[in-house]
């Protein structure tokens, strides 16, 4: 079997393209997963997409792969940056409710973060995933060559689900949020009523039993909330980032 030079450079596109994506794109482009298996994955569409891609020059090769490399992290990130909603969900959780103190190291993260943060942000992946997350990854990597044009219009995309995952993020935990702010509201009128009262040694029990409460009775919101954000991640992986 003869490999001819375009095909060698169509290889080397795609490895570029799924490299990015692999790099920055929600879930397998955690710290915490490892990176034989990236590099296997990486691998695998290289091996099973660049062979079906049209035939690159060697000496369009390098210009080529950049352009590719610097797509796949752009999408990449723009499915990572919805996907950041649970997180910024989840760290309101922990704060609200007085638990910020009840942090550990998150190796997906690659920080501290909440526990509540940790298990908001582990639904969203399990809902990435069985969404078709990793599907949509092999599907990006083997959209049509990407051009300069491609990148300036990912541009506007990445900033605009940057800036708007702090609002997602809050809309998802705004019932949690309303429901702490009314306990202490509660708790401050009760101890402006009766001074005498030890508010403060009831005060953190109190807040996490009504949001506790708040909770479970949004928690269907919740659940379809990450459901949604990760279908959007998703369709932006599959539509190239737009």
């Amino acid at each position: 079997m003869h490999i001819t030079d375009p095909e060698i450079g169509a290889f080397v596109a795609t490895l570029a393209r799924a490299g990015g994506l692999v790099a920055s794109a929600p879930v397998v482009g955690d710290n915490g997963v490892p990176v034989r298996a990236k590099l296997i994955f990486v691998l695998t569409i290289g091996l099973t997409v660049g062979p079906n891609r049209p035939g690159i020059p060697l000496a369009d090769v390098a210009l080529v792969a950049i352009i590719e490399l610097c797509v796949g992290l752009l999408t990449g990130l723009c499915a990572r940056f919805i996907m950041q909603r649970a997180a910024v969900a989840g760290q309101l959780f922990g704060l609200t409710l007085g638990l910020g103190f009840a942090s550990q190291y998150d190796i997906h993260a690659g920080e501290s973060a909440g526990t509540i943060r940790s298990i908001v942000t582990t639904l969203a992946g399990l809902a990435f995933l069985a969404g078709g997350g990793l599907e949509a990854i092999v599907q990006s990597a083997t959209s049509a060559p990407a051009s300069v044009l491609h990148i300036g219009m990912l541009g506007p995309a990445l900033l605009a689900h940057g800036t708007s995952a702090m609002g997602h993020g809050l809309a998802l935990a705004a019932p949690i949020v309303l429901a702490a702010l009314v306990g202490n509201i509660g708790l401050a009128l009760i101890s402006r009523a009766a001074p005498a009262a030890n508010i403060f040694s009831i005060a953190l029990a109190a807040v996490l039993i009504i949001g506790g409460l708040a909770l479970v009775a949004t928690s269907g919101d919740l659940i379809a909330g990450l459901t949604s954000d990760a279908r959007e991640a998703i369709t932006v992986l599959t539509g190239g980032g737009s």
